[in-house]
């Protein structure tokens, strides 16, 4: 007899308990599938605050003294502490109806440090603003973030403000959403919804960090000073007579006017100054450690292409060409925000090395 075929009769609880001992047998010759999470949420959550506690308890007292002693007034306070909670939760619902929310993340944010993030709120309600909320983040691990409180937003309007996230991590974040939270309009209750606005951003680790002055020190040889060769540069290498198809740009007018003949100025090439920042990204049994010694090589990243170097940099698994200004520092702190320790096979050391290029 095929059982599959008997559990589909008229008895629906049958099916549910054949499809139970079925459904376990399969998925233990079946390949393993990952479990489904379950999606519905409640489109509210809704906590008591300190004030409505004292509030239901006073009303609680009420209510039984009305009991016990039969007065009518009693029951009429009673009847109108109960309509408050009703009027609360109607027009706490309709400050929250129709509030969408959403947040502009910097395009650069460092570990450690506040960045301004821009959070706005909009009222699509035909009739109705909404008054007196604030809008949180959703809470995750390595993120302290300021809430935005909103007095405010008339129909069809929209609001703006800025606060302050600090990522204590530095890494890739992805921020899955907001909380819309209510006291409105008595404060007996805290009410709340969740919006969803996923965004992502990678904090880049401290430059901030401390340097070794082996590390200060090691590109100080190159470009310290001109060779006497002729080029571009800036300081003054010889004065030649001016001739056709020279730059009229580099004629020294002061001799002319002295000698009443066109002399060139010509320049001394300087030394390009080019270091590497080494980091030996091996694996550390302390974490800590780890993270400083990533800090130590963003920092001196910033520290040499802050004094004009063109600065490369060499891990266990990347590498990047020497290049100077801004851009090359941004390239190289989102190489370091993104590393992981490898692990070590020898005598390997977790350090940062800077070598001439």
């Amino acid at each position: 007899m095929n059982l599959r075929l008997a559990a589909h009769a008229p008895f629906p609880w049958l099916n549910i308990i054949t499809g139970i001992i079925f459904g376990r047998k399969k998925s233990l010759t079946s390949p393993a599938k990952s479990p489904r999470r379950r999606t519905f949420k409640f489109p509210r959550s809704l906590s008591i605050t300190k004030e409505g506690k004292w509030y239901i308890a006073v009303l609680i007292a009420i209510g039984v003294g009305a009991i016990n002693t039969g007065n009518n007034l009693l029951y009429l306070v009673v009847a109108v502490m109960l309509s408050f909670i009703v009027i609360s939760g109607i027009m706490s619902e309709a400050t929250l109806k129709g509030i969408t929310a959403s947040r502009k993340l910097p395009s650069r944010a460092f570990k450690g440090a506040p960045a301004h993030v821009q959070l706005k709120v909009k009222n699509y309600k035909k009739i109705l603003p909404s008054f007196s909320f604030k809008i949180a983040e959703i809470p995750k691990t390595g993120l302290k973030s300021a809430d935005a409180y909103f007095l405010k937003v008339a129909e069809h309007g929209e609001a703006v403000k800025n606060v302050h996230y600090t990522f204590e991590n530095r890494g890739q974040y992805v921020l899955e959403g907001v909380k819309i939270i209510t006291r409105f309009p008595f404060g007996l209750f805290l009410k709340s919804k969740e919006v969803t606005a996923s965004d992502e951003v990678i904090i880049y680790p401290s430059i901030n960090s401390p340097l070794k002055r082996v590390l200060i020190t090691a590109g100080e040889p190159q470009g310290r000073g001109q060779t006497r060769k002729k080029g571009k540069g800036v300081e003054l290498y010889n004065l030649r007579a001016y001739t056709a198809g020279d730059d009229a740009r580099h004629i020294y007018w002061k001799s002319a006017a002295r000698t009443q003949k066109l002399l060139l100025k010509e320049f001394e090439i300087e030394n390009e100054k080019k270091v590497v920042v080494v980091f030996d990204n091996y694996a550390t049994a302390d974490a800590t450690a780890f993270e400083q010694t990533v800090d130590e090589a963003a920092s001196a990243v910033n520290h040499f292409i802050s004094l004009g170097f063109s600065v490369g940099l060499k891990t266990l698994s990347a590498e990047l060409r020497p290049k100077t200004g801004r851009p090359q520092l941004y390239a190289a702190l989102k190489t370091l925000a993104l590393i992981s320790p490898v692990a070590s096979k020898g005598a390997g050391k977790c350090n940062v090395r800077v070598q001439s290029a």
